[in-house]
């Protein structure tokens, strides 16, 4: 994906590898923002061709991981929609027929078979996921590290094609969560963009990835480098 924001050079995010875009600006993390959350800023988003993209069709806003990932809400959708896409018949049939056998059992009970009841049991997979109560472990979804990993391996799963964006990571990382934080992604075919705010260059502490930082002077780094 390709990131086009006059009048700095173009960002091209790859999969494998983790792009930072790190700032000293106010203007420039909010036009960050405001184009790769809503819609809506001054960054031009398009695909390896050069085809000009809507930001909210081309890449998947997950945000702060502390203040925004909420695992369930991201992700619970996608999952039923993968599981359904990826059951074979008979497996599906199985599961139908066993939520139909619990629901009538319910009418069984002392209370409820004189009365006017009757039930209607699940007959789509959502249904009976939903039922399920199926959800992301709660060891997973309070610390940003593990929601961080969690999204990731769940993303892999599920083949996701979009550019994946994350904010203020580097506040809940330290260098050894940074480091499994690359490794993780190394593995996967994901393409992973984090937008950061620092008074100061930070290329040091974000090692084994493609670093941008543009500085208070509106300085792009990989100019300097050039």
């Amino acid at each position: 994906m390709n990131l086009t924001y006059y009048p700095f050079q173009v960002i091209t995010t790859r999969p494998s590898l983790i792009t930072v875009i790190d700032t000293a600006v106010p203007k420039v993390f909010l036009d960050l923002l405001r184009t790769l959350r809503d819609d809506n800023g001054e960054i031009v988003v398009s695909d390896d061709k050069m085809q000009i993209q809507e930001a909210h069709k081309a890449c998947l806003w997950v945000g702060d991981p502390a203040l925004e990932l909420d695992l369930d809400k991201l992700l619970q959708r996608w999952i039923y929609k993968k599981i359904a896409q990826m059951i074979d018949d008979q497996r599906l049939v199985k599961l139908i027929d066993q939520s139909q056998h619990m629901a009538m059992d319910l009418l069984k009970d002392p209370l409820l078979n004189d009365l006017p009841l009757t039930v209607e049991p699940g007959g789509k997979l959502e249904q009976i996921m939903k039922y399920c109560n199926l959800h992301f472990d709660e060891g997973v979804t309070v610390e940003p590290v593990s929601k961080i990993e969690a999204a990731i391996q769940t993303l892999t799963k599920l083949e996701e094609k979009r550019l994946v964006i994350l904010t203020n990571v580097s506040h809940y990382l330290g260098a050894k969560e940074w480091k499994h934080l690359v490794d993780q992604v190394s593995d996967t075919t994901l393409e992973l963009a984090l937008i950061e705010f620092s008074d100061v260059e930070r290329k040091n502490f974000f090692e084994n990835c493609q670093y941008v930082y543009i500085d208070e002077d509106f300085m792009d780094s990989r100019e300097l480098i050039d």
